[in-house]
């Protein structure tokens, strides 16, 4: 028995029985103390009791879980009670009993039987605590990486002030400080001295790379984004043009006459050319001193740092053919058309006086070079505002003419798919490949297409009195008036001359005019009549300067059909906009009547 449990139960001498619980109840195969004592004054003996003194009675413990008692066990009775009439303690099957009080019918008794089970209560208190500190640790964590999703982690620092919960936009002004506050106090050995800006020394930040580093640091993973004991000292992305930095300092810190002058590379906006500048010999600052005080701030910015140099004469170390070859270089790129289509009828070569704002220069005097380099971002900029203009195609839908039973005529409108730019910088991307290869380039933009819808319109045209259209015959020089299959009327005409001959097909009127002057390559004529286009600039119209070739056939116009002006009225009232008109055959070259 591990268990301590009271068990107190109260019945009078006279009751015919009470109840035991059924709830944790003793094993059965384990011994029972049950305890019978008067009530009322307890701890005091009753003259009966005491006349009885104390008796044992052995009764078999009960099994709760059985229908029988076991026989396994045996319990003392230590009572001025005696069961009744030779009674079970407890009785068999339903946990109850009768007893009768020796001491009196009317006296009170009391029994208490013990069940020992330890609970282990100090274990349950530490497990508890342990998964309330585990659920607040888990809150913690996804919390933080919540919180700090869009934020500089804890322990990120910029010159070792904490940038911790800023976001973009604030680290950007934050860099934008630090960049402004930093510069380096250059003095010669001879006494001269001036204190620069980093711009002036010709170092360029990358303000956006040192944000998105600045994000990026403590993140690995989550518990290192909230971790505030992980400490990242995050320096300033920066790119040195040496070549400027030594230009800037001799300008300076040594007289224009005495100084050194690099050959270079400049761009000629009035000449859309990069040209080469000269070099000269002459003095020049010696800039190791300066490019690790650059280097230094890029590390820990927003100080001024302070650094002695010396001066030296030398022969200009980027020689003039130097700046000539890099010159050559960059105008190849300018002359190489880079052409972004849309993947549909679009497309936009983009013009070479753009491309070369994109093209730079960074000399290196401690080499003797120039590199060509480029700038990526001004290229994204330029393409995400001029690309999805340039190439935007609207979707038009597509119109058919099917019969009366649905069999398609001809295509009245062929359809167009849309087309929108989707991004661009994956496409900024392939023009920086193509100007770093020095060659031009052919390039699909990302876009999203919209397929074009089709749409049909039904017209008679064969079935008997449908609808209105005309057929014009080239080989006949005439002209049918059908509705639908029935033949209304037929034209003499002059079709367009061998040199300028009528388009045969399938085409529909488009466009209508009573009186209007008409013009081509060479002619000019006022007050033509009746005009009813149905190809582009080819159409029926009056000609009355034409009629001998109407009469006898002869092909003598630039392509539009000429009749009668009486003929010409009344295809201009009987043919709509949209109806049909077919050119069949093939121009005679002479008359056909």
């Amino acid at each position: 028995m591990t268990d301590d449990k009271d068990f107190g139960y109260t019945g009078s001498a006279g009751d015919s029985a009470f109840d035991f619980p059924t709830a944790a109840a003793p094993s059965p195969d384990e011994a029972q103390t049950v305890t019978m004592m008067p009530l009322g004054n307890p701890g005091v003996p009753t003259a009966s009791s005491a006349a009885a003194g104390a008796s044992t009675v052995a009764f078999t413990p009960l099994n709760f879980n059985s229908s029988a008692p076991a026989a396994t066990a045996a319990a003392t009775v230590a009572a001025p009670f005696a069961p009744a009439n030779g009674g079970a303690v407890p009785p068999a099957g339903n946990g109850r009993t009768a007893f009768t009080a020796a001491g009196g019918p009317d006296d009170d008794a009391v029994i208490a039987v013990k069940h020992r089970r330890k609970k282990p209560v100090a274990l349950i208190v530490v497990l508890s605590i342990l998964a309330a500190l585990v659920v607040l640790f888990a809150g913690y964590v996804f919390g933080g990486q919540y919180y700090f999703k869009d934020k500089a982690a804890p322990g990120v620092t910029l010159g070792g002030i904490s940038v911790a919960g800023q976001t973009a936009d604030e680290l950007k002004a934050t860099v934008d400080s630090a960049v402004k506050n930093s510069s380096v106090k250059v003095t010669t050995t001879k006494g001269a001295s001036t204190t620069a800006s980093l711009s002036e020394l010709g170092v360029t930040v990358d303000v956006n790379k040192t944000v998105d580093k600045l994000l990026a640091a403590t993140k690995s993973n989550a518990l290192s984004t909230v971790n505030p004991f992980s400490k990242s000292e995050v320096g300033l992305v920066t790119s040195t043009d040496k070549l400027a930095m030594s230009t800037y300092l001799s300008d300076k810190l040594i007289g224009d006459d005495a100084r050194v002058v690099n050959a270079n590379v400049e761009y000629n906006a009035d000449d859309n050319r990069f040209i080469a500048t000269e070099s000269r010999d002459g003095e020049s600052p010696t800039i190791d001193g300066v490019v690790k005080a650059v280097n230094a701030l890029a590390t820990d910015p927003g100080t001024t740092k302070a650094v002695t140099i010396d001066t030296e004469t030398v022969s200009a170390p980027i020689s003039d053919k130097t700046a000539t070859d890099a010159a050559a270089a960059a105008n190849k790129r300018i002359d190489s058309d880079i052409v972004i289509g849309n993947g549909a009828s679009k497309s936009f070569t983009i013009p070479s006086s753009e491309i070369a704002k994109w093209i730079k220069t960074t000399g290196d005097p401690t080499k003797g070079t120039i590199e060509l380099t480029y700038d990526e971002d001004a290229i994204k900029s330029y393409l995400a505002s001029t690309l999805p203009d340039k190439l935007k195609q609207d979707a038009v839908a597509e119109e058919n003419v099917v019969n009366s039973k649905g069999t398609v005529i001809t295509t009245s409108v062929k359809g167009v798919d849309g087309v929108e730019v989707s991004g661009t910088d994956g496409t900024a991307g392939q023009v920086l490949t193509a100007l770093q290869n020095g060659t031009g380039s052919e390039i699909k933009a990302d876009v999203k297409v919209t397929k074009h819808e089709t749409k049909s319109r039904q017209v008679n045209y064969d079935v008997e009195n449908g609808d209105p259209h005309m057929v014009i015959n080239l080989s006949e020089q005439k002209a049918y008036a059908y509705n639908g299959t029935t033949l209304v009327k037929t034209f003499n005409v002059s079709t367009g001359k061998t040199s300028t001959p009528t388009d045969t097909g399938t085409f529909f009127a488009s466009l209508k005019y009573q009186t209007q002057t008409m013009r081509g390559e060479d002619y000019v004529t006022p007050n033509v009549q009746w005009i009813t286009y149905y190809n582009g600039s080819e159409g029926f119209h009056a000609a009355p300067w034409n009629l001998a070739g109407i009469a006898n056939g002869t092909p003598k116009s630039h392509g539009c059909t000429n009749m009668n002006p009486d003929d010409a009225k009344w295809v201009y009232d009987f043919l709509p906009i949209g109806g049909m008109v077919e050119v069949v055959g093939s121009t005679p070259t002479g008359a056909v009547r």
